[in-house]
């Protein structure tokens, strides 16, 4: 059995054992408060991370479509310069050929200019003196000599005129193949410029995707990082859960131990009483056993003065019937 001393001794070490433990329970208590504020925070920035991942894949997207429709146009643009450069070959496969015509057409000019010695064959002219020399021939007499000389000066002279006719129709012809060489000449002038303008669209289109691609990898980039750091903050989002739910264990246990102790105090202040409570029936009984003592001696000093005659008062009578002394009235 515990005395009153060692029961207070007891009460007062449970008491600051339970302002321990209560200050342990406070401090995880917040502890706990904390890193749920700090998951909050966490969930928040978790929450802007995924939307800027959302909209740089938009961007991404976007940069893909672009890119997609620059590879075409610049397929377009590749074709077009194919197709013109043959067109563009081609024509200068046509101009050799023209030229090459040209260069027999020209040589075979000279060579007639060199038959003819160098002089001009008027055709108009030498139709007229046809027609008058046959017409001089059928109106003149018949001499068979002189008829050999002329036929043969007509014939000199219609040979000459097949010449100038040829000659013309000759000139025509390189006329015609110049014509057309010039012609061919402002198509292919045209065409470079077109292709030109085409090869500078393409480099404008190369620039750009080279500038969209160059974006698109720093959007990946950007994305990597995003990624990143939204794994960093699940993850530390998951240990913070982790730790708030071995703080809550732990803030269980330390409520558990508190109510043990409660329990406890409550078990030593519950025999305090008892104690306590003893210890004043106790009083009380020594108390009533020494009032009956100090009765017990007045009533004898009283009695003995009733025997030897006296007269007693009436509280002294009391005293003596609550003794015993005298039978009760």
């Amino acid at each position: 059995m515990l005395s009153k001393e060692e029961l207070l001794e007891k009460i007062r070490e449970i008491n600051s054992r339970i302002d321990e433990v209560q200050r342990q329970i406070d401090e995880t208590t917040s502890e706990i408060n904390n890193k749920r504020t700090l998951l909050e925070e966490i969930r928040k920035e978790l929450a802007e991370v995924r939307s800027h991942i959302e909209g740089a894949r938009g961007r991404l997207q976007k940069t893909r479509e672009l890119i997609s429709s620059l590879v075409e146009r610049k397929s377009q643009i590749i074709n077009q310069i194919r197709s013109l450069r043959s067109e563009l070959l081609n024509m200068n496969i046509t101009m050799q050929k023209y030229r090459e015509k040209l260069v027999i057409y020209r040589n075979l000019l000279s060579t007639i200019n060199e038959y003819v010695g160098g002089k001009t064959l008027e055709k108009d002219k030498l139709k007229r003196i046809i027609e008058q020399l046959e017409y001089f021939f059928e109106t003149s007499p018949t001499n068979p000599e002189w008829e050999r000389q002329f036929i043969k000066y007509i014939s000199e002279i219609e040979k000459e005129l097949n010449l100038a006719d040829s000659m013309e129709k000759i000139k025509a012809h390189i006329a015609e193949l110049k014509s057309q060489i010039d012609e061919f000449k402002s198509k292919r002038e045209a065409i470079r410029s077109e292709i030109a303008r085409l090869v500078q669209d393409l480099n404008t289109v190369k620039q750009e995707l080279a500038q969209l691609k160059a974006s698109r990898q720093e959007v990946y980039k950007e994305l990597a990082k995003l990624k990143e750091r939204r794994e960093e903050l699940k993850k530390r989002r998951e240990e913070i859960k982790s730790e708030i739910l071995q703080l809550a264990l732990k803030r269980k246990e330390l409520r558990e131990k508190r109510r043990a102790l409660q329990e406890e105090l409550e078990k030593y202040n519950v025999l305090l009483k008892a104690l306590e409570l003893a210890e004043r029936n106790k009083a009380r009984a020594r108390a009533r056993e020494e009032r009956v003592e100090s009765l017990k001696e007045r009533a004898e000093v009283l009695y003995n003065r009733l025997l030897n005659g006296e007269r007693l008062t009436h509280d002294e009578i009391k005293i003596l019937i609550e003794a015993g002394y005298l039978p009760e009235e």
